[in-house]
C-alpha cells in the first residue's frame, strides 16, 4: 500500500501517469493497476482522468496534502538511519539547466564517480522552475538578476554557483537588414530571442545612471536552451540576451556584435537548490561540497580566461 501511495504522489506532481511510471521505474500499465488497486482499497476515487491531464479529486488532494508531509518525514527517518553507517554510496538525483549540465555538471560527475564508484547518478535536464521539480536531491537553475533584484520566496535552500554579465547581441547581417537599437525601448520593434527561465520571460532589464529600463520585448523565438538562441542569432534571426562566456568567441570573431553597450545589463546567475533536511544523506552532503568547490574552481578559470571579474566567495553550508 505504501508504494502505491508514494506512486500516487508522483502522478499528482507530474500530472501524467506515464511520466510518474517512468520516474518510479515501472510500466505505465503497472502504474495504472496500482492506482486502481489503491482506489479500490480506500473505497474512494482519487484522480480525475482526461485525455490531456490527470488531476486529483477532493479526496485525492487531501491524501496528497497529508501524505506529502508524512512521506518527507519517512524519508528523514531513512536518511537518519542510513547516515549511521557513514558510507558514501547510493543514488543522487540532479535536475539541471542544459547549459550547466553541459559545461559544468558533466565534467564534475565524471570526476566524482571515479573518486566514489559506489555513487550512482540520475541527471534530469530541465529549465523549469525549481519549486516545480520534485523528488530530486539537487536542482540547478538559471535566472537573470540586477541591482535591487528581490528573489521570490522559496522553501528550498539556495546557493549561488556562477554569476556573470548578460549581453545583448546579434549578427552583422541582422544589423544590416534591421538596424541597431540605440536604447532599450527600441527593442520592441526588433526580433528578440529569449528564454523564459533565463531572464524572467519577455522582459529585459537594462540600467543607465541608476535608472532601470524594463522592456517588454517583441516575442519572436522562445527557447529554454541558451545555445539554441545563440545559433538563431548567428543565423540572423534576431537579438539575443545571453551570458557573456557563451558568446565570447563569436563576439571576438565578429560573428556577433554587442548592442546597447551604453547600458548596464543584468547578470546571469546559476543557483543550486536543495530541500532543507535535518538529516541530509552523507552521499548528498559530500557531493554538494564537491560540486560547489569544483564550480568555484572552474568558474574562476573561465573568468580569468575571459578577463571577467573573479567570482565572489561561495557560501558552503
Amino acid at each position: 500500500m505504501l508504494d502505491k501511495v508514494v506512486f500516487f504522489l508522483h502522478v499528482v506532481r507530474s500530472g501524467s501517469l506515464s511520466e510518474a511510471a517512468k520516474h518510479y521505474g515501472i510500466s505505465a500499465s503497472a502504474g495504472s493497476r496500482w492506482l486502481s488497486e489503491l482506489e479500490a482499497g480506500m473505497g474512494v476515487s482519487l484522480l480525475k482522468r482526461t485525455t490531456r491531464k490527470i488531476t486529483p479529486t477532493q479526496a485525492g488532494q487531501r491524501l496528497y496534502d497529508r501524505f506529502s508531509l508524512i512521506n518527507g518525514q519517512i524519508n528523514d527517518v531513512f536518511n537518519e538511519v542510513q547516515n549511521l553507517s557513514h558510507e558514501d554510496k547510493g543514488l543522487i538525483r540532479v535536475a539541471s539547466t542544459p547549459l550547466f549540465a553541459k559545461y559544468y555538471l558533466s565534467q564534475i560527475i565524471g570526476e566524482y564517480v571515479q573518486i566514489h564508484p559506489s555513487i550512482n547518478f540520475v541527471v534530469i535536464e530541465t529549465a523549469f522552475e525549481v519549486d516545480h521539480v520534485h523528488d530530486v536531491d539537487f536542482a540547478i537553475r538559471a535566472n537573470a538578476t540586477y541591482r535591487g533584484f528581490q528573489d521570490k520566496d522559496s522553501l528550498l535552500v539556495k546557493r549561488s554557483l556562477v554569476r556573470e554579465p548578460l549581453i545583448a547581441c546579434c549578427s552583422p547581417e541582422y544589423i544590416d537588414q534591421y538596424g541597431k537599437p540605440e536604447y532599450p525601448e527600441a527593442l520592441k520593434t526588433h526580433f528578440c530571442l529569449y528564454a523564459t527561465t533565463l531572464v524572467g520571460g519577455n522582459k529585459w532589464i537594462f540600467e543607465q545612471n541608476g535608472e532601470y529600463n524594463s522592456v517588454e520585448i517583441a516575442q519572436t523565438v522562445e527557447a529554454d536552451d541558451s545555445e539554441i538562441l545563440k545559433n538563431i542569432a548567428l543565423a540572423g534571426g534576431g537579438i539575443a540576451y545571453l551570458p557573456y562566456s557563451l558568446v565570447n568567441q563569436e563576439l571576438q570573431s565578429g560573428q556577433l556584435l554587442p548592442v546597447l553597450k551604453d547600458y548596464v545589463s543584468s547578470e546571469f546567475e546559476l543557483n543550486l537548490y536543495f530541500k532543507p533536511r535535518k538529516y541530509m544523506p552523507v552521499r548528498c552532503v559530500n557531493f554538494k561540497d564537491y560540486l560547489i568547490g569544483r564550480v568555484q574552481e572552474m568558474d574562476k578559470k573561465n573568468k580569468n580566461a575571459l578577463g571577467l571579474p573573479k567570482p565572489k566567495q561561495l557560501l558552503v553550508e
